[in-house]
């Protein structure tokens, strides 16, 4: 039998197990969190019950549940008509609303019954979404064009745009166009701008939202950030002032309405604050509440009609700060408003025969801005140990009451390197020490939050109504010993009625074992249950750069053009050389190995050093949401033997994207020994466990990674196996 002839009847095989080795319904369409644009939909699904309950619903607990009306039915078919006449929400779907549905497996003994997921999609809504500029955005420029993404089923749309909301949100009979871009003309500067699209079907007119920007030279940037949380109860506001006003109006209060609507004679109005004084002293603020503010500018041209100012944000926290470290800055010490972090934090710069403590970078910004638990900035601190202890030490002007509100715990969120020396890490709180559990403390890699009782800096005497100093350092204080150095980091130094979590949780894991194993086509041809090329469920390849990709003649032995899914046995017999040494491994494993994938035809002309083999292995979008920031890790199994010569250069690069947005680096293996990135070939490195900082940033919500090797030919192989994902709780 032909190559090609056998690839195509195995493919066939492999898809029908695909379709029926699931236990329970399975490949929904449309797919999870599809956008069906339509009013009606043919939902289907795999599965190898002999009957199926459909559930469907636009309540998700109700689906899930069975309650309600969303039970439609027990039947055979592997589809189901929803919107349509004559079929299940005859009147057709609603615009802007997601289903949910469910498929329940009915297996052949007719009791057995295997309940589903509840799978969604959504239909798109009528109005106009999408805005560009984004709804708040600050200093946009005088020619910006709008643009939006339509309404569905929309065919025309009318733009509304000015300096007015009532105005804008109370307009009617404008022009309609096709086009879902506008050029408002030349947009004028320090001016906020409304704009609303409303869309029309043929049928009915939908008003939209109304949306608004900012023009260069307006009044911004506020401080805290729109929408941040966790701020301190007794917050200095502060924004950029519009380039030519002469003074600004604030507004301030619980309630967004009211502060949008609120005139000088408000209660939410704060005061007047002069050009070159853009602060104001919020006061005390309750805990853990939303707060809303506004800032006008005022011109002396015009003073009693003031450019009202964007509605902005913030929540405050739930605990009392001590130190976030947002404040610092970097102007020079002479300047009035100068704050900068080593000055806050006293160290060993001045004392270094018995200090070997240093905060901050030797040129600014003198506080880390990338290596953050939250906000913006954290405090590096370098310790050198040689001199017998390292502090910094930070006398306090505000948050001295350590009993407020029922406060009972320090929490200290810190983050060291595995290459620091052990040295031993302690708080003193007026005096009092107390040392971390972990005499190794500093070589932990990622954001751990330290929670200190403060009932121990009671026993020692220290009144907690009054507390005046915090210094963190590291060695034996009260016998200082010479030890070894490191560079650490500390953020969010805060007080709070509970401990913070402090165990790690797991975010998501993939051990192959869900994959359905098929028959080979090339390599020990007919071989059953020990081979696939189609990934887990959410999972996707790309193996269009491996030469040959597509046509099975000339694309090297099929089983290894890209990223593979086998029996780990079996490969291990396919030809060992050292892959049984991948002892960490079970059952089904995730395997590039283009050394076996050379040992067949490749496309006429193939050069490897012109056409390298490269395949990507991507994971599927990965809720974070729940996991601090700087403390995501990625674990999983490897076995690693790389090739190195003047044809080809084995080379693997993982990644990871964050909330779509561009790829990050995490780890780079080359097989290049003269590289820092080498990774040689060795016994450990062909059955390891891999630990990888991921780094989440504060705003990322999900996370998607990528596996890939490149610039291979006829080199060795890499496999992965048990990857998990883990972070520490919020």
């Amino acid at each position: 039998m032909c190559k090609k002839l056998i690839f195509l009847v195995s493919l066939a095989l492999v898809l029908s197990m695909a379709g029926n080795g699931w236990a329970g319904a399975s490949k929904p369409i449309p797919a999870d969190g599809a956008i069906v644009e339509d009013t009606w939909a043919n939902i289907a699904w795999e599965g190898a019950g002999i009957s199926f309950d459909v559930y469907f619903g636009d309540n998700f607990d109700n689906v899930k549940d069975g309650t309600a009306d969303t039970f439609q039915g027990n039947q055979t078919t592997k589809f189901y008509i929803v919107g349509f006449p004559g079929f299940a929400f005859p009147d057709g779907l609603i615009p802007g609303t997601t289903y949910y549905w469910r498929i329940d497996e009915i297996q052949a003994d007719g009791t057995t019954i295997h309940t589903g997921s509840v799978w969604s999609f959504s239909i798109p809504g009528k109005i106009a979404k999408n805005p560009d500029p984004p709804d708040g955005t600050e200093f946009v420029e005088a020619d910006a064009m709008l643009s939006w993404t339509e309404g569905f089923g929309a065919k025309l749309h009318t733009v509304y745009i000015g300096t007015n909301f009532d105005e804008v949100n109370n307009a009617a009979g404008g022009s309609s166009q096709a086009p879902k871009t506008y050029s408002p003309g030349p947009l004028e500067p320090e001016k906020v701008y409304y704009w609303r699209v409303d869309e029309f079907d043929a049928v009915e007119t939908y008003k939209g939202e109304v949306w608004s920007f900012t023009t260069v030279g307006a009044a911004g940037s506020p401080n805290p950030s729109n929408g941040a949380v966790d701020v301190s109860q007794e917050p200095i506001l502060s924004w950029k002032p519009a380039d030519t006003a002469s003074s600004h109006q604030v507004y301030l209060g619980t309630d967004a309405d009211a502060v949008n609507n609120a005139t000088t004679a408000s209660p939410e109005y704060k005061g007047s604050k002069a050009a070159g004084d853009e602060t104001l002293d919020a006061g005390q603020l309750d805990w853990d509440k939303m707060y809303y503010w506004r800032v006008d500018a005022v011109y002396d041209a015009d003073p009693g009609n003031p450019v009202k100012g964007l509605v902005w944000s913030f929540t405050t926290a739930n605990f009392l700060v001590v130190d976030d470290f947002e404040s610092y800055n970097d102007l020079n010490e002479d300047e009035p408003e100068s704050n900068r972090i080593y000055l806050a934090w006293v160290d060993g710069f001045d004392n270094p025969a018995v200090n070997g403590a240093l905060v901050g970078y030797e040129n600014p910004p003198f506080a880390e801005q990338t290596i953050v638990h939250g906000g913006m900035q954290s405090m590096p601190l370098f310790y050198d140990n040689a001199v017998g202890n390292s502090e910094a030490t930070k006398t306090l002007t505000s948050t001295r009451d350590w009993t407020e509100n029922g406060v009972n715990t320090l929490i200290i969120y810190f983050r060291g390197n595995w290459k620091n020396a052990p040295e031993q890490m302690y708080v003193a709180v007026n005096g009092a020490v107390v040392n971390h559990d972990n005499p190794a403390a500093s070589q932990i890699g990622i954001w751990t939050a330290w929670n200190i009782d403060l009932q121990l800096f009671a026993d020692q005497g220290v009144n907690l109504t009054n507390v005046n100093t915090i210094a963190i350092g590291f060695g034996d204080k009260s016998n200082p010993q010479a030890g070894g150095s490191g560079t650490m980091f500390f953020d969010d130094i805060r007080l709070s009625t509970a401990p913070a979590p402090v165990g790690k949780f797991l975010l998501f894991e993939e051990d192959f074992e869900g994959v359905v194993l098929g028959t080979t086509v090339e390599e020990s041809a007919g071989t059953e249950e020990v081979w696939t090329n189609i990934p887990p469920e959410g999972w996707s390849v790309d193996n269009s750069g491996v030469p040959g990709f597509g046509d099975p003649a000339i694309d090297g032995v099929t089983e290894w053009a890209g990223w593979a899914f086998v029996n780990r046995d079996w490969w291990f017999t396919v030809d060992p050389q050292g892959r049984d040494n991948f002892q960490k491994s079970q059952g089904a494993i995730a395997v590039v190995d283009p050394d076996e994938w050379d040992d067949s035809t490749h496309p006429p002309g193939y050069n490897v050093a012109e056409d390298p083999y490269d395949t990507w292995l991507t994971t599927p979008a990965i809720d974070i949401t729940g996991a601090q920031a700087g403390t995501i890790q990625l674990k999983f199994d490897s076995t690693w033997r790389p090739e190195f010569d003047g044809d080809y250069h084995q080379s693997a690069l993982i990644t990871a994207s964050f909330d779509g947005g561009e790829e990050i680096e995490l780890a780079l293996w080359l097989s290049d020994s003269s590289s820092p990135n080498f990774k040689p070939e060795s016994l450990a490195n062909e059955n390891e466990t891999v630990v990888i900082n991921v780094d989440n940033p504060t705003w990322a919500t999900s996370v998607v990674l990528t596996f890939g090797m490149f610039d291979a030919g006829n080199d060795w192989w890499w496999a992965i196996d048990n990857i998990q994902l883990t972070g520490f709780p919020k």
